[in-house]
């Protein structure tokens, strides 16, 4: 945030309110405390729509959202358009501040009376109505032009200013408007996915900046739709190691379309790697053979699942950690058991580094 050269720093006021009496510095000292009033008294309401920060998924946060009988309705992975209403008006905000402000960013408080009103004081399309009317059931009397009569002029040019920025907020403010209708309707399109179809992750927002950028995947899966949490979200079924947030909306999402679909006959192409632990991983098939190195090290002879034969490679017994099932089948040819491997000492999952 831009900081002012106007305004003192906040406790340097030593005045009392005209009201309580209470000492300006004491009052500012005990913010904390006016803003937890506030809110406890703003979330007396059935829904409240949050991203998932880490203070809004706390239990402490839904303890107390259960207490107050608000029922918590937390945005979809990595898309903040969820709460369209707030996302809408900081962009709204930001553009009227930044064409207010240019000629002198450092004074941008004091445009932001003239900001608010201009915005109450319009129509909004989802209502038909502007806010101000739908909160006290009539319209603002909006600055009029002064008067050529005027005597006092610092009154005089101080009403010419606050009618120019009125008007020029309130052009603007249409403009932003029709501007955003048009940006968004640029990409909205309908889509086709239900519940049980199979469709590929954009990896935009995932853990995998190790990888070179211009190699990166650009989507990954593919993965199970397992319910529609809203028109526009849906839920996956991810890798039990992923620890993300399995909802994501559909701007996010690609349907997969099965190769042996589309051509017939043609030799499908392999299986895409799994991110695990945010690292690519194939699934293990079946375990071959195993051999034993000089330096006393055990390898073994890997069939990839969805791969050639000639695909078959020697890997370290120590990279099995995460796909024992295959090794315990192999353990089943006579003579073999389980101390002839290491693994059996880490984790047990069903995939593991290629």
């Amino acid at each position: 945030m831009q900081a002012t050269q106007h305004q003192p720093p906040h406790g340097s006021s030593r005045s009392s309110g005209l009201t309580s009496k209470w000492p300006r510095q004491q009052l500012l000292q005990h913010r904390k405390v006016i803003e937890w009033l506030a809110l406890l008294s703003d979330l007396r309401q059935t829904t409240l729509i949050s991203d998932r920060d880490p203070k809004f998924t706390s239990k402490f946060w839904k303890e107390l959202m259960s207490l107050l009988g608000t029922k918590l309705a937390m945005s979809s992975a990595y898309h903040p358009q969820t709460d369209g209403q707030t996302e809408r008006l900081n962009q709204i905000v930001e553009q009227l501040l930044r064409a207010a402000c240019k000629d002198d960013i450092s004074k941008w408080d004091l445009h932001l009376p003239v900001l608010e009103f201009a915005y109450n004081n319009a129509t909004h399309a989802a209502t038909g109505q502007t806010p101000f009317f739908l909160c006290y059931g009539r319209h603002p009397l909006t600055p009029q032009k002064p008067t050529a009569s005027a005597t006092v002029q610092p009154a005089h040019d101080f009403i010419t200013t606050m009618h120019q920025r009125w008007d020029r907020t309130h052009k603007r403010l249409l403009d932003i408007q029709q501007q955003q209708k048009r940006q968004a309707d640029r990409h909205r399109n309908d889509h086709t996915i239900t519940v049980g179809d199979q469709v590929l992750l954009d990896t935009r927002n995932l853990d995998i900046s190790h990888l070179p950028s211009k190699l990166r995947p650009r989507f990954c899966g593919p993965f199970l739709v397992e319910a529609q949490v809203t028109p526009v979200t849906f839920r996956l079924r991810l890798p039990a190691t992923w620890k993300i947030h399995n909802a994501f909306h559909v701007q996010l999402l690609k349907p997969y379309r099965d190769p042996n679909t589309i051509f017939v006959g043609r030799q499908p192409p392999p299986p895409p790697p799994v991110l695990v632990q945010n690292e690519p991983e194939y699934e293990v098939e079946s375990v071959l053979a195993h051999r034993r190195r000089r330096n006393g090290t055990v390898e073994l002879l890997i069939r990839w699942k969805g791969y050639d034969p000639s695909e078959d490679s020697w890997v370290p017994e120590s990279d099995m950690g995460n796909a024992r099932r295959p090794l315990h089948d192999y353990l089943h040819v006579p003579g073999l058991s389980s101390s002839t491997f290491t693994v059996f000492n880490h984790a047990n999952d069903r995939i593991f580094t290629r």
